[in-house]
């Protein structure tokens, strides 16, 4: 071997070890958690700007997942049909991807119970069910208040609180993960 080939070797040696040094020192990374940082994102949704947006749960339970819905481009769902819509749980592509609800069924009897309030700016939305609230997971509220909050009134994103049969939740801003 020549003093050529020996350098060569040598360079390329260094290089291989120098790459692998590299890789090695961003192993002692740690993961962080989900770093809260105010409101949920807008985003434009298929079905104009009349598509309101429904919060699942999502197929591993740990967090929501939005999904656009929409009657048509020329129609805006009023709040209150849409959170029946909400209440009877995910159906078509949704639920085929494995979404689920946390929150329980109501009975078609029990359906005129559903209705959410008059908007009022300096408290937001109230939402009333015909079933206890108090026990209800995060999960389960913050679907109830982020498909109201987010898409109950035009162009705002309102604080929602919840009555129920037991007692009425206070108002709370809509928080799409959990921690």
């Amino acid at each position: 071997m020549t003093g050529r080939e020996t350098r060569a070797r040598a360079a390329a040696a260094t290089a291989v070890l120098t790459g692998c040094a590299l890789l090695l020192t961003g192993c002692g990374i740690k993961r962080t958690g989900v770093i809260e940082s105010g409101h949920a994102a807008a985003a434009k949704v298929p079905g104009g700007k009349n598509a309101a947006v429904l919060y699942f749960v999502s197929k591993d339970g740990d967090r929501l997942v939005p999904v656009p819905f929409s009657i048509g481009a020329d129609y805006t769902l009023a709040p209150t049909p849409l959170l029946r819509v909400l209440l009877n749980g995910p159906i078509g592509p949704a639920s085929a991807a494995g979404l689920t609800t946390a929150l329980p069924r109501v009975p078609a009897e029990k359906s005129d119970a559903v209705t959410v309030g008059q908007y009022a700016p300096d408290k937001g939305l109230t939402v009333n069910v015909p079933f206890a609230v108090g026990g209800l997971s995060e999960l389960a509220r913050n679907q109830l208040v982020c498909t109201v909050g987010v898409s109950g009134v035009r162009d705002t994103l309102s604080p929602v609180s919840i009555h129920g049969t037991d007692t009425t939740l206070p108002s709370a801003d809509c928080k799409t993960s959990q921690r």
